[in-house]
């Protein structure tokens, strides 16, 4: 039988609102989920000062109304309380009235609103406690049991994980912007300089750089997002599994325990490690690729590639973007396909084109695909072929599409530097050739033929 409890912590760790970075939806989720298991007429959200001597209310859910009124509580005011706060640990109040870290509030508080007991957990990011989780029952006296205790502290805990979420979106928010204004400044400051000779192969090189930087620190946000799921998951489960464990040890002690139960345990322990361990082996997975993926990006030199790891480890990092549009990609790469290559010129050429099929080509498309691959031809050259199934390029796009800044996205934030940076890479670095084969409503291929 599954344990009601448990039953909601699974519910809010699969919600929806934890990972975007809607934290004013996920506030309220974790306070009507405490609300509901803890069955407590008063639940609230507060964060602390920069000073740490006084703390103010986010949120309060009161008999199921939700009310955002600046209440505000002052170390001066209740130094107990407070100072009970700095150890980061839970204060279970029983008697709210007599207990010696919460009977400063008997005189107005506790009165006012009926409050017989108090539940208060600590709230950290990383590794600070920032607020609390208040639970206040109304009415007759009450027992916090540990299982309560334990639900509370672990709801309170996916506060620090929505927060996580929506420092990620905020981030990616202004990442965009700066894209967006990518163009105009570049432009400002190519008709300031008037380069020309020396001074615009500088500037060439220098948005190259910025172009693989803007890149890496793509995928570092991506690849944050990535393992953030399963790692959140992970500290549940392992968190479930160690409660249990205390439950059975305890049962152990006072001799309670039964055969059915013992077998019960069991099972739900053995669940929750098989989760911890496969999200943990998922973020290890995740982590590696990107470091794979970083350490070729960061390479200027030619050395030995195993050409499909390398695509596989991009892609798994871009998978933040290929996943919002459920992007089926296809490789047909030789495993055995080894290349004395510059790395971080085949990450910025596919970095580029796949983000150029996300932005540009879809719109309208079922059943969004990229297919890609690699392998020398009969004239012993290395070929390399790009394609998507997306709306296509028309004449007019076709026949501009590699000059620098040229953009048909530019009020959505393109800045025009993709194709023209994939031109001069493949050209420049690669001493290559590429063949664009397009049209509206056909897809878009990409052949790119060098010596490798």
């Amino acid at each position: 039988m599954v344990d009601p409890l448990e039953a909601i912590l699974l519910d809010v760790s699969r919600s929806a609102a934890i990972d975007t970075g809607a934290f004013h939806d996920a506030v309220h989720l974790i306070l009507r989920s405490l609300q509901q298991g803890l069955a407590v007429k008063r639940v609230s959200l507060w964060f602390y000062a920069n000073d740490g001597q006084s703390m103010t209310c986010y949120a309060l859910l009161d008999a199921g109304v939700m009310q955002s009124e600046p209440l505000q509580l002052f170390a001066a005011q209740f130094p107990l309380y407070f100072a009970a706060l700095r150890s980061e640990r839970a204060i279970v109040a029983d008697d709210a009235k007599t207990n010696s870290l919460t009977r400063e509030f008997s005189e107005e508080y506790l009165p006012l609103y009926q409050i017989s007991a108090m539940l208060d957990l600590p709230i950290r990011h990383l590794g600070n406690m920032i607020g609390i989780i208040c639970c206040e029952h109304c009415g007759l006296a009450r027992q916090w049991s540990p299982s309560e205790v334990r639900f509370a502290g672990s709801l309170a805990d996916q506060i620090g994980r929505a927060l996580n979420a929506q420092q990620f979106l905020q981030s990616q928010q202004l990442l965009e912007e700066l894209n967006a204004s990518l163009e105009q400044r570049v432009q400002q400051r190519s008709e300031q300089l008037r380069l020309t000779g020396q001074d615009l192969e500088k500037a060439h090189q220098q948005i190259l750089d910025q172009a693989k930087l803007a890149t890496l620190g793509g995928i570092v946000a991506g690849v944050a997002h990535e393992v953030s799921s399963p790692l959140g998951v992970a500290l549940l489960a392992g968190t479930n599994v160690q409660d249990l464990i205390a439950e059975l040890q305890q049962k152990t002690t006072d001799h309670s325990l039964t055969a059915k139960m013992w077998d019960n345990y069991l099972q739900r322990i053995s669940e929750g490690q098989h989760i911890l361990v496969s999200n943990l082996q998922r973020a290890q997975r995740l982590m590696e690729q990107f470091k794979a993926t970083a350490a070729c990006q960061t390479r200027v030199q030619s050395s030995a590639v195993q050409f499909l790891q390398l695509v596989q480890n991009l892609l798994a990092s871009l998978t933040p973007v290929t996943k919002k549009q459920n992007v089926q990609v296809e490789l047909a790469i030789d495993e055995q396909l080894n290349l004395i290559t510059a790395a971080d010129v085949w990450l910025q050429i596919l970095t580029n084109l796949v983000l150029n099929s996300c932005q540009h080509a879809f719109t309208g498309i079922l059943t969004p695909k990229i297919q890609i691959a690699a392998a020398f031809n009969t004239d012993h050259e290395f070929e390399f072929c790009y394609c998507d199934n997306g709306v296509g390029m028309d004449d007019i796009t076709k026949a501009r599409v590699f000059e620098p800044f040229f953009t048909t996205r530019e009020h959505d934030g393109g800045t025009g530097l993709g194709m023209s940076i994939i031109r001069q890479l493949v050209s420049e670095k690669l001493q290559g050739k590429l063949e664009l084969q397009s049209a509206s409503n056909e897809g878009f291929r990409l052949t790119i033929h060098c010596l490798a």
